[in-house]
């Protein structure tokens, strides 16, 4: 299955999002904020980035402007709290930004599966 890199700084999601895509099959390297995730990525061939965008040090928006400058970069689904709506304002800004899929939590384990499943399938083959 794909190696997914997860960046999300609440530990709670971040762990529950773990378990579900590792019983699905994917390889999970996570990351606990986009900082991280960033020098992680320069190490790391992943098939996708799953982000939060809210959090602290470097945001979700920053990582999807830094993955952009590349042409080779993985596709992104970015996720944030459904409920404000800064969330939501910041979600859009992610999509015009070229994430592929946006998510509000809570999100379920089966519609996190369907999103990651709809955008690996529309990637070309490696």
């Amino acid at each position: 299955m794909a190696h997914i890199l997860l960046i999300e700084d609440d530990p709670a999601v971040r762990d529950t999002f773990e378990i579900i895509l590792n019983a699905d099959g994917h390889n999970v390297t996570t990351a606990v904020d986009g900082r991280q995730g960033l020098a992680l990525l320069r190490s790391t061939d992943v098939d996708l980035v799953l982000t939060d965008i809210i959090m602290p040090n470097c945001d979700g928006v920053e990582v999807i402007r830094e993955l952009r400058k590349h042409a080779d970069a993985p596709p992104v689904i970015a996720i944030s709290g459904g409920a404000r709506t800064s969330a939501a304002n910041y979600l859009e800004v992610a999509k015009l930004l070229g994430a592929q899929q946006i998510l509000s939590k809570p999100i379920g384990a089966m519609e996190l599966l369907r999103s990651v499943a709809d955008v690996l399938a529309a990637q070309p083959v490696k």
